[in-house]
């Protein structure tokens, strides 16, 4: 048996189950501002050195970000993937804390 066999598997609604955009990017995103009308948060970027908020966040939905200094955008997976280090699926169970 190989090692990704061995893993357990997401749950089929595991997107349903990812930690609300909100209080997961307030807790890893330093002085992330208050959303636009449209839902979009300002902040510092947690991947470089940043002096000016570069670093956008839709605080509902998926919690899609973007940085527009040039480190990538991506959704709430894909922060916690960069900023873990995790593969994709050690990520999403990261967040939903299953376990391996």
């Amino acid at each position: 048996m190989n090692k990704a066999t061995n893993r357990q598997r997401l749950p089929d609604n595991w997107r349903d189950r990812l930690p609300d955009p909100d209080a997961y990017y307030r807790a890893n995103v330093a002085k992330l501002g208050k959303p636009n009308r449209n839902g979009w948060a300002q902040g510092r970027c947690p991947f470089h050195e940043d002096k000016a908020d570069s670093f956008s966040v839709k605080l509902a939905e998926r919690g899609n970000w973007k940085c527009f200094a040039g480190c990538g955008s991506g959704d709430v997976v894909s922060f916690h993937m960069r900023r873990t280090g995790l593969p994709f699926a050690d990520a999403a169970r990261d967040l939903l804390r299953v376990r391996a």
